[in-house]
């Protein structure tokens, strides 16, 4: 989105265009552009705004399909806070009136709302001469006489939901009733959002913002250790750490984490990748790959802003020594899977500082290795990689894995997770059950 708005005074309304600046200037937002100055000459009008580096809702799911429902509930979460930022503005609220999937950024997983082109002030709306919206998400009320007020955004706002789940708009009755069996609490908050009767919708978006937040809880989503460090290194070469660190990453995306993979080695893996998809780092030195961000290793010479509100997967594959500088919040050492490998590496005791959150996976393992009872009452705690082809597509496995680290790094847990077996034989059940049906 560049920083210049050029809009041609034969189709602006400069009324319009000058309430958008007055509008934005008025309001300060880490999730709205900041305006510097209006300018105009003959034959154009110009906004000078912030420039923000993302991509759009819209080309988000076009590239890489519907949202997990964690992840659309976590943005679901930050639009509101958003929306219900512009309802609660002082002295006068504002109505958005376009919410749609172009004029909403994910900048590093972080939601900026641009184009306020439609947007006015609460106290204007009801003399508004020409209303427009985007169609498909426009509330009703948009095209009738009837009143505006906040929950003709709240309309927009379940629209975007079901947008970002399913990856496609609200057309059919067959689609809500498959969405509705994935994930029934998301679907009854986004069919309220949808209610044709204002007086159905919720009664503000601060109220629909618990509602999602609600949900996030019940899923396990810990907002508050969203800033977890979790460095991974190997024990030698060649025994997986890169691959473990990259399916972590792609594990917490999926189920609404926010993070960034750091690359703290000198492998060039992830400039590697970069060439592959083609890709370029932003302003922050960051690349988007497969829908990870990710940082390459750029030495000790180059800084950058350090990310926020974020979690942070660092690789430092085989350097012990770059590694014994910064403690992270838990410490993932990858080991091979061979019997001769189970030993703890003695050679570098200082990781041991009984906080519990040391763990040694054993990866690439032969089936039948067991980890005898003196290795588990050890400061570390010892757990088994299961085989997964690509760490940007996880086997339900791999999802358990994952899932079990997780749970023993926020919890502090020594002890082996059993409720969530159940579903991994289930999964495992239906693959198996599809194999012998495409057979």
């Amino acid at each position: 989105m560049g920083p210049l708005k050029k809009i041609s005074k034969r189709f602006a309304d400069y009324g319009e265009f000058q309430r958008e600046a007055v509008i934005l200037k008025n309001i300060r937002h880490p999730g709205i552009p900041v305006i510097y100055d209006l300018e105009e000459d003959e034959d154009n009008y110009y906004l000078i705004e912030e420039y923000l580096e993302g991509v759009s809702l819209f080309n988000l799911i076009r590239n890489e399909g519907p949202l997990s429902k964690a992840m659309t509930v976590s943005i679901g979460i930050q639009i509101c806070r958003l929306v219900y930022y512009l309802h609660s503005a002082k002295p006068n609220p504002i109505l958005y009136l376009d919410l749609q999937p172009k004029n909403l950024l994910l900048c590093h997983d972080t939601v900026k709302l641009i184009d306020f082109g439609q947007a006015v002030f609460l106290q204007e709306a009801g003399c508004l001469k020409k209303r427009y919206g985007t169609a498909g998400y426009a509330a009703p009320e948009q095209y009738t006489d009837e009143t505006l007020d906040e929950r003709t955004d709240m309309f927009a706002i379940g629209k975007l939901m079901y947008f970002l789940f399913k990856g496609t708009s609200l057309e059919n009755e067959g689609n809500e009733k498959r969405a509705e069996f994935r994930a029934p609490g998301l679907m009854r908050i986004i069919s309220r959002c949808l209610a044709s009767e204002k007086e159905k919708r919720y009664p503000s978006v601060y109220a629909l913002c618990e509602e999602l937040e609600k949900i996030q809880k019940d899923g396990g989503n810990k907002n508050h250790l969203s800033s977890l460090t979790i460095a991974f290194a190997g024990v030698k070469s060649g025994v997986g750490t890169t691959h473990l660190a990259i399916g972590l990453s792609q594990y917490l995306k999926l189920h609404g984490y926010p993070n960034l993979y750091e690359e703290k080695n000198k492998s060039d893996a992830v400039r590697t990748m970069a060439g592959y998809f083609c890709a370029r780092p932003d302003s922050d030195g960051i690349i988007k790959i497969a829908g990870l961000y990710m940082k390459p290793f750029y030495g000790q010479a180059v800084r950058f802003k350090e990310p926020e509100g974020m979690f942070r997967i660092q690789d430092y594959g085989t350097d012990w020594e770059a590694l014994g500088e910064n403690r992270a919040d838990a410490l993932i050492i990858v080991n091979g899977g061979k019997w001769w490998d189970i030993a703890w590496p003695r050679r570098y005791p200082c990781m041991l500082d009984g906080s519990g959150k040391i763990f040694i996976i054993c990866n690439l393992s032969l089936k039948d290795l067991k980890i005898s009872r003196e290795k588990r009452q050890e400061q570390a705690v010892y757990m088994k990689a299961p085989y997964f082809e690509s760490p940007f597509d996880l086997s339900a496995e791999a999802e358990y894995f994952y899932r079990s680290l997780m749970d023993r790094i926020w919890n502090g847990q020594h002890r082996r997770e059993r409720r969530y077996l159940p579903r991994l034989w289930l999964k495992r059940a239906i693959r198996f059950i599809r194999l012998i049906f495409a057979g």
